[in-house]
């Protein structure tokens, strides 16, 4: 456990304290037990304890730390910037091919194109047969104006009724209104069979 929590600090390079290495280490280490580790190795000389009111801080001997000379830190520099412009490039092919593949996944299948493709040629034929129908002057067939005219008697019927009603209630309210009646559907926006 001692070379877990000394590695995990010397890597983060970071001030923590026993309940923030506990919790970094998602709890392998419970915060008592990183507290006794932390108080060991700071004893020991191999990381830096540093008193913060009630809190005690630990972080790395910052001695012992490399640090790169400018030479070595403008050729990290020009390497982090060429992993960047490698990294936008790979996200842009990576955005292109996801796209290409929504596209490839949204598409339909050879079997669903075939099916599609016989649908509609069924159509096809369906309507050339009709048209062909309607230019020889074969309007409607006999069986589609027998239904038809079914249709319009049965909607010729449910006219009269309501126009009926609508007599009726007129004339009622025609006994009362002082003026024509014709000049109260104007007013209200009614128009008649008359009109």
């Amino acid at each position: 456990m001692h070379f877990l929590v000394f590695d995990y600090l010397v890597k983060t390079n970071r001030p923590y304290s026993a309940n923030d290495i506990s919790s970094q280490l998602h709890n392998q280490v419970t915060a008592a037990a990183a507290k006794k580790i932390l108080n060991d190795l700071a004893d020991d000389g191999k990381i830096s304890r540093k008193n913060n009111n009630k809190q005690q801080i630990f972080y790395p001997v910052q001695a012992e730390i490399e640090v790169p000379n400018v030479e070595e830190a403008e050729e990290e520099e020009e390497s982090i910037k060429a992993m960047e412009e490698r990294l936008a490039t790979l996200k842009d092919e990576n955005k292109a091919l996801s796209s290409r593949l929504n596209a490839l996944n949204n598409a339909l299948t050879d079997d669903q194109m075939r099916e599609r493709i016989a649908k509609l040629t069924l159509e096809t034929e369906q309507n050339d047969q009709r048209l062909k129908q309607l230019r020889a002057g074969e309007v409607i067939s006999p069986q589609e104006k027998k239904k038809i005219d079914s249709e319009h008697a049965a909607m010729l019927k449910h006219w009269a009724t309501r126009k009926r009603i609508f007599k009726t209630i007129s004339d009622t309210i025609a006994e009362g209104y002082p003026k024509k009646i014709k000049d109260l559907f104007d007013e209200i926006g009614i128009e008649t069979d008359e009109d």
